[in-house]
């Protein structure tokens, strides 16, 4: 038997590490009932399942529960991790395509557009659509979000307050430039 099946053999029974496992066997001379037994030794006992199995009657009674030890489980394993994380994405990415951004213009919809691939836009080229942003804020424009979401309804609050804010600065302008 190699040595990496004997840390696999370890890993199986005692719910170890790769590097817990390696380490008991390294400390134990490769010598796998010592390393099982040191690990027992070092970890905490296990928590039993919540679920009773079962033993058929014998000669002491009937059948009693039983209940099977659970195997250590490794905290911070990454591949948990990722997968909650690609988990969380995915979400994001759902929430964002069931929402658009709206630009309209004298209360006409010019254009809806995701707002995943808005933010896909912006990280491409983040000066491009700012620009445009503002620009259009200034040429009468507005833009909304719809969707479901207080993100949404937070974006529409300031989005308006830009827009009058604009159409301010527009109006200013032009009264100056009829003076």
């Amino acid at each position: 038997m190699t040595r990496l099946e004997m840390v696999e053999k370890i890993r199986e029974k005692t719910g170890a590490t790769y590097e817990e496992a390696r380490e008991a066997l390294e400390k134990a001379n490769w010598d796998m009932l010592d390393a099982i037994v040191s690990l027992e030794k070092e970890q905490p006992a296990a928590e039993p399942i919540n679920e009773p199995v079962y033993v058929s009657e014998n000669e002491n009674g009937p059948a009693k529960p039983v209940k099977k030890a659970s195997r250590r489980v490794s905290t911070g394993d990454i591949g948990e991790k990722i997968a909650a994380a690609l988990k969380w994405i995915g979400a994001l990415i759902k929430k964002g395509e069931s929402s658009h951004l709206e630009v309209s213009h004298k209360d006409e919809v010019v254009i809806e557009i995701s707002l995943v691939s808005l933010i896909l836009f912006f990280l491409l080229s983040w000066w491009l659509p700012a620009i445009l942003i503002v620009v259009g804020l200034f040429t009468g424009y507005k833009f909304r979000v719809t969707g479901s979401g207080a993100a949404g309804r937070i974006v529409n609050s300031v989005s308006e307050k830009a827009s009058k804010k604009a159409d301010e600065i527009v109006n200013k302008m032009n009264e100056e430039k009829e003076e």
